[in-house]
């Protein structure tokens, strides 16, 4: 018979990791300080090589002026401005991505959180069916002197993948077997 609160949870879960699969599921596998922390690294990665872009299209734009000048230019005035400007540049998008990792780690914790309440209280009914199908415990003597059970996830429990355990021998012959 079919659940309906089992069929609205395994319905939220699967639109949730549909929706999130890129980004909050991916973020969870993160602590907050290592995800903040590798968004920064890639902030300041992006921040150098679009700084220095824009330095060399300006060199390109201005190429003419510039030959023109460059024995006029003060070469410590000009390398202390482009490292100034590259510093200012790259710590205020530093602050930046430092605010919206922090930002967006918070709320994906939130979107997890409700998620994973789904999936234990789906985990939940599973055990409960699956206690309910299951017969009576078999004693700790019958289960270890049994057969091992063979699951498949996909298509549940095969008979056919039973494997038979071997009973020890004792006795006489099996002395002689050991000899």
């Amino acid at each position: 018979m079919l659940d309906e609160e089992k069929i609205r949870l395994m319905t939220r879960i699967t639109a949730y990791e549909k929706e999130h699969e890129f980004d909050e599921i991916v973020i969870s596998h993160y602590y907050r300080e290592d995800y903040v922390r590798y968004g920064c690294l890639r902030t300041l990665v992006v921040a150098t090589i679009t700084y220095w872009s824009v330095v060399a299209m300006y060199v390109l734009y201005r190429f003419q002026e510039l030959l023109q000048e460059i024995n006029k230019m003060d070469y410590f005035k000009v390398i202390g401005k482009l490292m100034l400007g590259y510093l200012g540049f790259v710590s205020i998008l530093y602050i930046f991505g430092f605010v919206v990792y922090h930002i967006r780690f918070h709320y994906a914790r939130k979107g997890l959180i409700r998620y994973n309440r789904d999936l234990k209280k789906f985990l939940r009914y599973i055990e409960k069916d699956d206690e309910e199908a299951q017969p009576a415990r078999r004693t700790r003597k019958e289960a270890v002197m049994g057969t091992i059970k063979v699951s498949n996830n996909i298509g549940g429990d095969d008979p056919a993948l039973d494997i038979p355990l071997k009973r020890p021998e004792s006795g006489p012959a099996a002395e002689e077997g050991r000899q």
